[in-house]
């Protein structure tokens, strides 16, 4: 089939890696992206070994950027106790790549250049689409212009305006009871400051948890940043709650640092450090019953098909192992319609178990202090047990997450146990339960 037109709709990370992977299997690809330029994102972004393995293979040179090598991930109490390190040392020898944190542009900008570079791809900034046929199939865009194809990949994001399409039933965004801040500030003041400096210079990504709220930080650009992300539960929220319509707004720092005024030092020397932010709503949706047209000229990959809260730091990487997949699916097979059936069929379990884990942390993350913590704290203690709240704290989830390879169609795609999970009862968001049940 490596005569197949294929168009690919949106030229974010998960769509800029489908063509990549696309092209590095043969195919002729065309790129839609309705922005005329894309501009910096101030924001980190972990980018794990699952998804470093794969980038390289279809073209991507990490060498070109400025980036951290993670040591791995730190678990602290929000009164500054750590609870539970785990090492990521050897974690290339382990699974093939490292591990990086990288600035979002910086990543983006690495990505459209190796797309520019390649003469299988075409990407058309400022094509804005309109609407699709796909039974035909084809895409019309809002200068009237009409594209014929063989295959649309719809990677348009969580916003998608062809998954209710190809879903068959809408599927709108649903609220997880969560608001996150992403915030970037200088790192020479930490650096400065002896009780600070090792945040920058032993470069964990540090996660401070506490009652209702949790902080994620590391530090970025070879050191000469320091990346925080945010996420309080709406009720414990300080200003108006966003809406779906405006679920991104700018605000200052006043409100983060009267928020986390009795969290410890760390945190709230970071915060002092910050000015404007992006402030946006955590949203996902309940797994969609198909990621494939009726026609089997349509199929939808990353946030169009599995949102994730970012807990779990896998969000663009699973995008990018649909890329790896779907593109070794359409290589493999002489037809269209079993290709992309293989592709669902090994996708949907994978990210549907990472996106449940993601909020088996979330739950975990902002308990209280009272029995439940203590209970957790003594369970983060269990290293390398499946009992380990934490999913990095099983060597049995983390070798699933990390070890696995979309390419590889024969791959075991069988799930590991979840973690313990915080019971109904003892939950922080009951109120957003029994609203969903009303």
């Amino acid at each position: 089939m490596k005569d197949l037109s294929i168009i690919v709709v949106g030229a974010g990370i998960g769509g800029l890696q489908t063509a990549l992977a696309l092209a590095a299997k043969g195919f002729k690809v065309t790129v839609l992206e309705e922005v005329e330029e894309f501009r910096e994102v101030g924001a980190g972004i972990r980018v794990p070994p699952n998804s470093i393995i794969l980038s390289e293979s279809h073209g991507v040179d990490f060498s070109r950027i400025s980036k951290c090598v993670s040591l791995g991930n730190r678990f602290v109490d929000w009164k500054g106790k750590n609870l539970l390190d785990v090492p990521f040392q050897d974690i290339e020898a382990q699974y093939g790549g490292s591990y990086y944190f990288l600035h979002r542009a910086d990543l983006i900008n690495l990505l459209l250049d190796t797309v520019r570079a390649n003469n299988s791809i075409d990407l058309r900034m400022g094509a804005k689409v309109a609407r699709y046929d796909f039974d035909r199939p084809a895409v019309y865009l809002e200068d009237g212009e009409e594209l014929f194809c063989d295959l649309v990949a719809c990677s348009d994001g969580i916003k998608s305006a062809a998954r209710d399409t190809i879903n068959g039933k809408p599927c709108p965004p649903e609220d997880t009871g969560d608001v996150a801040y992403r915030i970037l500030v200088p790192a020479q003041p930490l650096l400065d400051d002896p009780d600070m400096s090792h945040l920058v210079t032993e470069p964990w990504a540090v996660h401070w948890i506490g009652p209702s709220a949790h902080a994620v930080g590391y530090p970025l650009r070879d050191g000469k940043l320091y990346n925080i992300i945010i996420d309080i539960t709406h009720d414990t929220d300080p200003s108006p709650p966003l809406s779906f319509s405006d679920w991104m707004q700018k605000h200052s720092n006043e409100e983060l640092v009267d928020r986390f005024k009795d969290w410890c030092p760390e945190v709230r020397k970071i915060l002092s450090l910050t000015g404007t932010y992006l402030k946006w709503k955590l949203a996902d949706f309940e797994q969609l019953d198909t990621w494939v047209h009726p026609s089997n000229a349509a199929v939808l990959l990353g946030d169009a098909s599995h949102p994730m809260m970012p807990y779990m730091a896998q969000g663009a990487a699973q995008a990018t192992e649909d890329a790896a997949c779907l593109a070794s699916c359409l290589a493999h097979f002489d037809n269209l319609p079993e290709a992309l059936h293989v592709y669902q069929e090994r996708r949907i379990p994978r990210t549907a178990y990472i996106a449940r884990n993601t909020r088996v942390l979330q739950e975990w993350w902002h308990v209280h202090d009272g029995p439940l913590k203590d209970k957790r704290d003594a369970a983060m203690a269990t290293q390398d047990s499946d009992d380990n709240p934490m999913f990095w704290g099983s060597k049995t989830r983390r070798d699933w997450l990390f070890g696995f390879d979309a390419r590889k169609l024969d791959a075991d795609v069988q799930m590991p146990s979840l973690p313990p999970e915080v019971d109904a009862e003892d939950s922080v968001y009951k109120y957003l339960r029994l609203r969903r049940t009303e």
